[in-house]
């Protein structure tokens, strides 16, 4: 029996046959020519931007700007030659902004937009506590399903997030709170008109630190875990009585273990700011409606001193009361971790507001007398007339 063999194949003749092989030449295109000003704007551009795709674009555009061919500039962006061509064409005829606009939509997923905006009509009223909620209510609305991750991916696309409601004090009247912030602004006018020193503005408030309290907080933990955060019986308690100046952001305050505040107390603080500044001629203090302030002794010390004013806050009004900002900063600081002893509360206490100078570029931005008032237009009806 003969044995077959394998018929081979030549390529060499085969290729010699087709004739000389060609070297492999860059794609000619037309140049780019950037001058200074559109670089410095794509560069920025560049920087700017968080989106992938138009960051690939631009690049395009100063790669190829800089001399490379366009083999080597798809490349660089791991794109194809084709694509690449369609964004420098768009820049040559169109623009930067141009090309810098994407004209993809994406899956349009299983809602509509008219059903889209009912659900975010759905959402503004604050009715769903957790997405589960949105989901059920997708369901019985439109009969889409959708699964916990997907319900969660559908809100993020339409610009709905998870966060806290806020509160407001429904009895407090905006008219009241404008008419004040108008008064507060002109005296803020006329002390700086006026010499050095002859005038002084103080937000004065009281603030209640109780050891062992107000430390139950939200944090990452793993899944099943208790962690355990002691707590007081609330019985021991520091009283401040603060004054706090928003022209040169002085602060100083009388600080009570055993005695409550009073208005004998809050006499003595008068004491201390007029012999911290005794050549000024003019106190103007703002203050909440506390009833210390308004008892017969101080009534009498007030008019033996005509140089302290007082000016009453609208009532239900912490939002234009400044000081109240720097008692939320010193719970923040010192008061939402456990201390052993109630006098290392008080001395966590002391180091935030014995040295306020070390948090002076957070309380820059904090302690700023602009002052949020809401409007009656948005106020909830619900609210409106109550008692």
């Amino acid at each position: 029996m003969k044995s077959r063999t394998r018929p081979t194949i030549d390529f060499g003749k085969a290729w010699q046959a087709e004739g000389p092989v060609q070297s492999l030449t860059r794609t000619t295109m037309k140049p780019i020519v950037l001058a200074p000003r559109q670089r410095r704007e794509i560069e920025r551009r560049c920087k700017a931007t968080l989106d992938r795709r138009v960051y690939q674009r631009l690049t395009a555009v100063l790669a190829v700007a800089k001399g490379n061919s366009r083999e080597e500039a798809a490349d660089l962006l791991g794109v194809g030659l084709s694509q690449l061509g369609e964004w420098l064409r768009v820049f040559r005829n169109q623009g930067l902004d141009a090309l810098c606009t994407l004209h993809y939509k994406g899956d349009p997923g299983k809602l509509t937009p008219h059903q889209v905006e009912q659900l975010k009509a759905e959402v503004s009223t604050g009715c769903f506590r957790n997405s589960d909620q949105i989901r059920h209510w997708l369901f019985e609305a439109f009969h889409v399903v959708y699964s916990p991750s997907g319900v969660k991916d559908l809100l993020r696309r339409i610009d709905v997030s998870y966060h806290k409601v806020t509160g407001f004090l429904w009895k407090a009247d905006p008219d009241k709170q404008k008419a004040f912030v108008k008064k507060y602004e002109r005296q803020k006018a006329n002390a700086r008109r006026q010499e050095a020193g002859d005038t002084r503005r103080y937000f004065v408030d009281a603030c209640h630190p109780v050891w062992g309290l107000d430390l139950v907080y939200s944090c990452w933990l793993l899944v099943g875990q208790r962690f355990l955060v002691g707590m007081g019986s609330g019985r021991k308690r520091l009283n401040i009585l603060g004054a706090y100046c928003p022209d040169d952001q002085e602060y100083l305050d009388l600080r009570l273990t055993r005695d409550n505040i009073n208005g004998e107390q809050f006499i003595n603080l008068l004491r201390v700011l007029r012999e911290r500044h005794p050549e000024t001629r003019r106190f103007i203090l703002y203050l909440d409606n506390a009833a210390y302030y308004g008892k017969p002794v101080v009534q009498e010390w007030l008019r033996r001193h005509r140089e302290f004013r007082l000016e009453p806050v609208p009532p239900y009004s912490p939002n234009v009361n400044l000081i109240e900002r720097l008692w939320r900063f010193l719970r923040r600081k010192a008061l939402c971790r456990w201390h052993e002893t109630f006098e290392a509360m008080q001395e966590a206490v002391s180091r935030v507001l014995d040295h306020l100078g070390q948090y002076r570029e957070e309380l820059a931005t904090l302690m700023v007398d602009t002052f949020h008032i809401i409007e009656k237009q948005d106020i909830p009806t619900e609210y409106k007339g109550a008692a």
